[in-house]
């Protein structure tokens, strides 16, 4: 995926593996904990994908949980990246709806 110019975003398990490279700053006003660039650090996972990612946190007010996020897109900004994969689930949701 990385190669043809797509990108993914996903959530990240908690018992990841990873060394920080880089942490951009952020607005933690906006609920943003950490925006970093990271390499995975696992056996396997560094293998398996050895580009780096990067990891944004954000802390989502509405329902009081904190989630991490993993995405090789370093252009969008880390608060589009946090709603991109809110707004999956409202997608996700209509079509449940719909079947």
């Amino acid at each position: 995926m990385h190669r043809c110019g797509a990108y993914f975003l996903i959530r990240a398990k908690k018992n990841m593996k990873f060394e920080r490279a880089y942490s951009a700053k952020v607005d933690k006003a906006k609920g943003l904990k950490c925006d970093q660039t990271i390499r995975l650090a696992g056996f396997y996972s560094s293998k398996d994908y050895p580009e780096k990612l990067r990891r944004i946190k954000y802390h989502d007010s509405e329902t009081g949980r904190t989630l991490v996020f993993l995405t090789n897109n370093f252009e969008l900004k880390a608060m589009e990246v946090a709603m991109l994969y809110k707004h999956r689930w409202f997608i996700e949701t209509f079509f449940k709806w719909i079947k």
